[in-house]
């Protein structure tokens, strides 16, 4: 993988770092004593500020003066007395042409609202051509909007997954999604989005998390003229290449519909409506190794239906209601439907699920101009979510590591409402050279949750010739003690009984204020300070202080810099999941009773948890009293190269170190050394009696050394190319909240290789216009093979734990020496052996490339040219200009209608998924899957789908 990576790069880095573009410079009309200033802001039409417009004053003499709002949206230019004509201009929207009178000596300031650009109307504005030092104008961000969105996945799930496997993080944490601005949110759909921005602004205090892995998407308003867009695509197995991981597969299909209709009420008001429904009629692929009839080991590749219904629908309002005031409010409500669940891999049709969630969104916005330099925004949103899963089986569950998982779902019903409420309030200064911005996020969840999981009871085998041995013994009639002498009999029984409902109430409230300084034309210094505070977890009190400088490296009065140097540090926390907080309340010994024994002998039989529990207490889950939100001290340095408005690149170093990161750790498990896995009541626990005390700790740590780089770059005929590369090493002992140590007295011990980031990424798009009036582009993706863990399939230390690492082996003779590809391990450790690092071998690397191709057509009613006054005038003396105003505009047609081809995985290549790491499996080392980082789907290895549209 490292060869296919290496030349791929090279090329991408080249292409960026040796492009040449041109600069251009910003001209401004020489100083005098009668000059005036002239000041203000550009909006979208919902109030939001639009950074990097790109304004034009000409004079009646034919001046010039060119200059772009910051990321606030603001400018300021100082100009002589006169007559003027403004022209602005910003991607995805409407010029903006109106005359402007400039009096003497009198400073003035103007508002200008732009409004979105009908879908036939394309206007390209060229990135800045110089660089910027300005805090949100980083170019390590990667915005992809119009064409670059077009390149990737139509449909929502698969969208939501290429822009999540793009954003990366920094392998621990997993990437953050805004949509306006909110948390929490669902991805809209595809029609709905306006543009998407990942690691933008990466130490900026109003967020808690940090920059690089955060997403941030932006829904399109409505328009001033009535538009609409209807768009239908579907997939058919006939289409499509087999998945070379099953046989037969039952009939699939899949649906898709999206459609949008926007304009105004009013003339003050705007709406967007959009609405899809997603049919997807797929197949789950399962792999397995099961008894037959004879109680001999058989395969088993089966693949069973497992369809997926979901709609979305979605209202935004946007008003006017003064010159300076903005109101916006959006709905939305998404439905999805899944039947045959939970599916796949190991997992039996036995263990499926049915389930159905609901997720109401209500979305308020005021946007407040007071006066051209302080801007006031409040923002609410509510989530409603009611989410319902039933087991197609309430049979005890039954697992056979690295075999099979049968029998019934373990967790059976589940009924999960959560209302979720998020309040912010922001404010901003400009005042000089600083820009000052302070505000605060106020969010509350309330979880009220019935799950009955584990009250089937599940039975855990170490393997697939124990279980044999076991079903062979209750066929010949022998008692549990003969079965458990033969080799067999289950290892672990978990059941769980009591009340099953509980609910939680979470509060966290995080505010902050910070100032951008610019303390000369080419330094800009950014610190900032956030302070976070959680309930229901004893660490309340959390600063995180943040700081940045960008510099501008060279340039001249007649030639700007085209380098910029940004250095970066900040402290960033994580929130504790109320979903923990929810485990703890439940599983405390009196709400629930969960018990867990080792070497049970009464299978299959499902004792009555009074039974069950007598002679030992339940299993309690509960929080440590020295809990601490996890966090990170990250560092980083950023170069970057503009190429004039031909696009830029950017390379990256992150350093990140974890402190207080989240496991769970069972502080009952017996001693090192004192545990005999034939004798389940041995070992000297510190607790006494046989009960295990789970607990959600903080004592975990990290380390993060992360590099890559990213190039945007805008060439003729409307081709834009993006190229995002990443590489990078995090070691950790701490896999999450959820996740325990294989030693629960020495984390050390599992200190190493994440499994979250792989070791090397690449992604590259390419969108633009193709011969005979074809538009599209690839979209294609590289990533070198995912680390995964080795484990023996057993309990080895009596923690009641299944992830404990072999040794490596010193004596091959031994009968527990298993010899593999990774190396020989013994799965009984003896002393002296040194056992195996965690994560230590390495799965294939992936391929992906997608083709998005589309073809327009005009059709329907001629439209009339506009009319020779209201195109806007040519500047004097511009003679190319004149003669192509003077060329009468060709009539075109009012509507379009395109046809489409969307190919995933278009070389047909196959990506396995991460093997499997038991030892005592049969399927040890191989994948057993295709792996699904980029599409929802693994029915098959090759989808093509159609899809036409129509737009009016």
């Amino acid at each position: 993988m490292q060869n296919i990576l290496a030349p791929v790069c090279a090329q991408a880095l080249a292409l960026s770092l040796l492009s040449t573009g041109l600069v251009a410079t910003a001209q401004q009309s020489p100083l005098s004593s009668t000059v005036s200033t002239i000041s203000g802001i550009v909006l979208d039409p919902s109030g939001a500020t639009l950074a990097n417009a790109h304004l034009t004053l000409t004079s009646a003499i034919g001046r010039r003066s060119e200059i772009r709002t910051g990321s606030t949206g603001r400018f300021s230019v100082e100009l002589l007395p006169g007559a003027y004509t403004l022209h602005v201009e910003a991607d995805g929207f409407l010029p903006y042409d109106a005359p402007l009178t400039i009096a003497t000596n009198r400073p003035q300031q103007i508002s200008v609202s732009l409004k979105i650009a009908v879908e036939n109307v394309e206007v390209t504005v060229p990135s800045d051509s110089g660089a910027s030092t300005e805090s949100a104008n980083n170019r390590s961000a990667l915005v992809l909007k119009g064409g670059d969105l077009d390149v990737l996945a139509t449909r929502d799930d698969d969208l939501q997954k290429q822009l999540l496997a793009m954003a990366g993080g920094d392998g621990q944490h997993p990437p953050q999604v805004y949509v306006d601005g909110f948390s929490g949110g669902r991805f809209p759909p595809k029609s709905a989005i306006r543009e998407v921005r990942i690691n933008q602004n990466p130490f900026s205090a109003q967020y808690d998390s940090l920059g690089f892995g955060r997403i941030e998407v932006f829904t399109k308003p409505g328009s001033d003229k009535l538009h609409g867009s209807f768009q239908l695509s579907g997939n058919d197995a006939s289409f499509n290449s087999r998945n070379p991981y099953t046989g037969a597969q039952p009939p699939y299909h899949s649906i898709y519909f999206d459609g949008s209709v926007d304009g105004p009420i009013g003339k003050k008001t705007s709406f967007f409506l959009t609405g899809t429904a997603n049919d997807q009629q797929d197949n789950s692929v399962i792999n397995a190794i099961v008894l037959n009839g004879d109680l001999a080991s058989s395969p088993l590749s089966q693949a069973i239906s497992s369809p997926t219904l979901k709609d979305v629908f979605s209202a935004r309002l946007d008003r006017q209601a003064g010159p300076n005031h903005t109101l916006t409010g959006r709905y939305t409500r998404d439905n999805t439907e899944l039947t045959n669940a939970g599916v796949g891999l190991l997992v039996l049709p036995s263990q499926a699920y049915g389930s159905s969630a609901t997720l109401n969104t209500l979305q308020l916005g005021d946007t407040i101009l007071i006066g051209p330099h302080k801007t006031d925004e409040v923002r609410f949103q509510y989530i409603r979510t009611r989410s319902l899963q039933s087991p197609n089986s309430n049979a005890p569950s039954i697992i056979v590591q690295g075999a099979f998982n049968g029998g019934g779902n373990s967790s059976q019903i589940l009924r999960d409402n959560q209302d979720s409420y998020e309040f912010q309030n922001y404010f901003s200064l400009e005042h000089g050279k600083h820009f000052l911005r302070a505000g605060l996020r106020y969010r509350l969840l309330r979880d009220s949750n019935v799950s009955t999981a584990s009250y089937n009871g599940q039975f855990i085998f170490p393997d697939i010739a124990s279980y044999r041995v076991t079903q062979q013994g209750l066929r010949n009639g022998l008692s549990p003690a003969a079965i458990r002498a033969a080799g067999g009999g289950a290892t672990q029984f978990v059941l769980v009984a009591g009340r099953p409902s509980a609910s939680v109430l979470v509060n966290d409230l995080g505010a902050y204020a910070d100032d951008e300084w610019k303390v000369s034309k080419n330094v800009t210094l950014n610190a900032g300070l956030r302070f976070e505070s959680q309930t229901a977890i004893p660490d309340h009190t959390d600063p995180a202080p943040r700081l940045g400088l960008a510099w501008a490296i060279g340039g001249s009065a007649k030639k700007p810099p085209v380098y910029v140097l940004r250095l970066g540090a900040g402290l960033f926390y994580d929130r504790f999941a109320s979903g923990n907080i929810l485990q703890a309340q439940r599983q405390n010994g009196i709400t629930q009773q969960y018990y867990v024994l080792n070497n049970p002998d009464f299978y299959p039989t499902i004792p009555s948890p009074t039974s069950v529990g007598a002679g030992i207490n339940s299993t309690i889950y509960r929080l440590s009293p020295n809990l601490r939100s996890p966090y990170d001290i990250v560092e980083s340095v950023t170069l970057e190269r503009t190429f004039g408005r031909h696009g830029s690149a950017s390379v990256n170093y992150i350093h990140d170190d974890g402190i207080h990161q989240l496991l769970s750790r069972n502080l009952n498990a017996p001693l090192p050394g004192t545990y005999d896995p034939a004798d389940p009541t041995s070992g000297t626990r510190p607790l006494g009696g046989l009960a295990n005390l789970y607990q959600f700790s903080s004592d975990g740590r990290s380390r993060a050394d992360i590099f890559f780089s990213n190039s945007n770059l805008n060439l003729p005929h409307n081709i834009s190319v993006f190229a995002f590369y990443i590489t990078g090493a995090v070691r950790t002992n701490a896999g999450g909240a959820a996740v325990f140590p294989s030693n629960e007295y020495n984390l050390s011990a599992d200190y190493g290789r994440s499994s979250n980031l792989p070791h090397q990424q690449l992604y590259f798009g390419f969108s633009g216009h193709l011969p005979f009036g074809i538009e599209g582009g690839p979209f294609l993706a590289i990533r070198s093979g995912p680390f995964f863990n080795i484990t023996t399939g057993t309990d080895l230390n009596g923690d009641t734990q299944y992830n404990d690492r072999p040794t490596f082996a010193t004596d091959l003779t031994r009968p527990s020496v298993v010899r593999t590809r990774y190396g020989n391990f013994d799965t009984n450790p003896i002393a002296g052996q040194r056992r195996i690092p965690i994560n230590y071998a390495t799965g294939p690397g992936n391929i992906f490339l997608q083709l998005q191709l589309n073809k327009s057509f005009k059709v329907g009613p001629m439209l009339a040219p506009p009319p020779a006054e209201a195109a806007a005038k040519p500047a004097a003396g511009n003679a190319a200009a004149a003669a192509k105003a003077a060329k009468p505009a060709k009539p075109t047609r009012a509507w379009d209608l395109s046809f489409g081809l969307d190919v995933q995985n278009l070389i047909n290549h196959v990506n396995p998924g991460v093997p499997i790491g038991v030892l005592s499996s049969p399927f040890f080392g191989q994948s057993i899957s295709l792996a699904n980082s980029f599409n929802s789907s693994t029915t098959a290895n090759r989808f093509l789908n159609l899809r036409s549209s129509f737009r009016f």
